[in-house]
């Protein structure tokens, strides 16, 4: 987007896009830190471009052309002051709002190739926060436009209503949270995570490497100030995931899977990333290394017997059938095995053809 909305005796730019230094842009952009990484990478994927049916780039192209208006349109602005004062909404919610109703007007000026009208726009904008679900589709529009309802702004009418959480850029969740936190606030922080994360899973499917990598580092520096670091375990460990993917990124995986043991004391969820570890070392033909991960762990955790499990279980998949066997069948004597580990390591035993009679508790 690059060239600004303009309203010049009524007339509308053809292009409907923004210039790069435009304040109203620059000012979303400020607000919306997830969001500039693929801004400024966007030319590089498909167009329309969307994020789980979102399209992020339309979203802070709207918000700034708002911004823009509350400098220059004094309508706006007073029904920009009446909805932070009426309806107690924060000054960013309280745009999304206008931009509501904005984008209407929008695609209304694309399809009929219209001029924007200012007055009509600003009669709509008085019934933010209006209910209207009692009015009849012959009714006289209450915006005061002197025509029906129906023929004015029964279209409107999603538009019309208030959320405290206009303007959050909703590009999925699962990563952070899985309900809506009980947030007040478009802008929280919790809501820039989730959508980075998304927008780095986008980026990696148009295989954008370096702009999924340089998102996720966003988020790491994101979550290491916000909530006491509550999340930053959450960011890492979708670094981890994400460079697990890719051979190249060898460096990028060790550091993450690193910070993630230093960052927990729970020798169950070390263990698990370790197994990752190794794991990923040996998918990458270093079984050197991925073997040094299991007898570390082996020396830290010598009642982990679930470890020398999934020690074999590597193992195996790597084609080093009798070194899994002699590790199960050591595993299989230990005492005090718990009866999960046991029953895995016979069943794993049985599939490489092996005996079980002897380690079999039912004979």
């Amino acid at each position: 987007m690059t060239k600004q909305l303009d309203f010049p005796n009524g007339q509308i730019h053809k292009d409907l896009l923004l210039e790069e230094t435009d304040k109203g842009l620059a000012t979303v952009l400020n607000e919306h830190p997830e969001i500039k990484t693929l801004w400024e990478r966007r030319q590089l994927y498909p167009k329309p471009l969307t994020i789980n049916g979102v399209n992020p780039v339309l979203h802070v192209m709207i918000e700034g052309i708002i911004e823009n208006q509350l400098q220059d349109l004094t309508g706006v602005q007073e029904i920009y002051t009446k909805l932070q004062q009426e309806e107690n909404l924060t000054p960013h919610a309280a745009r999304a709002c206008i931009a509501n109703v904005f984008i209407h007007e929008f695609f209304k000026v694309l399809a009929e190739k219209t001029p924007f009208d200012e007055e009509s726009f600003i009669r709509r904008l008085s019934l933010i926060g209006t209910d209207i679900s009692s009015l009849g589709r012959n009714d006289r529009c209450p915006c005061g436009s002197g025509a029906k309802f129906k023929r004015c702004c029964s279209s409107y009418a999603d538009a019309f209503m208030v959320s405290p959480l206009a303007g959050r850029i909703d590009l999925g969740h699962g990563s952070y949270f899985f309900e809506t936190p009980n947030s007040g606030d478009p802008l929280d922080p919790i809501f820039q995570l989730e959508a980075r994360y998304q927008i780095a899973m986008y980026m990696d499917e148009q295989e954008d490497l370096d702009g999924a990598v340089k998102v996720l580092k966003e988020n790491i520096a994101q979550a290491e100030s916000y909530d006491g670091g509550t999340f930053l375990a959450n960011a890492w460990q979708d670094y981890m995931s994400f460079c697990q993917n890719y051979r190249q990124l060898t460096g990028e995986f060790v550091e993450a899977s690193d910070h993630l043991l230093a960052m927990t004391s729970d020798e169950e969820k070390r263990a698990t990333i370790i197994y990752d570890k190794a794991d990923y070392f040996a998918q990458n033909g270093d079984m050197k290394a991925a073997e040094a991960e299991y007898t570390s762990l082996f020396s830290s955790m010598p009642n982990n017997y679930h470890s020398r499990y999934r020690f074999a279980l590597m193992l195996s998949r790597h084609d080093r059938y009798a070194d899994a066997i002699k590790v199960l069948t050591d595993l299989l004597k230990m005492k005090d095995i718990d009866d999960q580990t046991q029953e895995d390591a016979l069943f794993l035993l049985e599939t490489l053809g092996e005996d079980t009679t002897d380690f079999n508790p039912l004979f």
